[in-house]
């Protein structure tokens, strides 16, 4: 009886060990993926503050390129000023151009 007594506290006091092994290797683990999620988030929000700072360029850039259009330079000559392709130019001032403001037409009630 005192055998298995002994033997049922050594086997807990391995059981112990082991798990506090196991604990150890899952919070290095846990460690692990939180710095990395942590650095992941930066790098999220860097790339959202870039991509919002190469909207404003690119907008700024299209304003730009068409007040140069505007001041009678063709797209071509712009582009070779700017070491842009001829198609770049365009296509930046074209996706920059803002919507022209429509006049809102009366809505028709049917009472004339």
């Amino acid at each position: 009886m005192v055998r298995t007594v002994s033997r049922q506290a050594a086997a807990l006091t391995k059981a112990r060990e082991r798990r506090r092994a196991l604990d150890a290797a899952r919070d290095e683990q846990d460690r692990r993926v939180e710095e990395a999620t942590a650095e992941a988030l930066v790098a999220l929000e860097a790339r959202r503050e870039a991509e919002q700072g190469l909207q404003a360029a690119t907008a700024t850039l299209g304003e730009t390129l068409r007040a140069l259009l505007a001041e009678d330079v063709s797209a071509e000559r712009a582009a070779a000023l700017l070491e842009l392709d001829t198609a770049e130019v365009r296509r930046l001032t074209k996706m920059t151009e803002r919507p022209a403001a429509t006049p809102a037409r009366p809505v028709a009630t049917g009472s004339s």
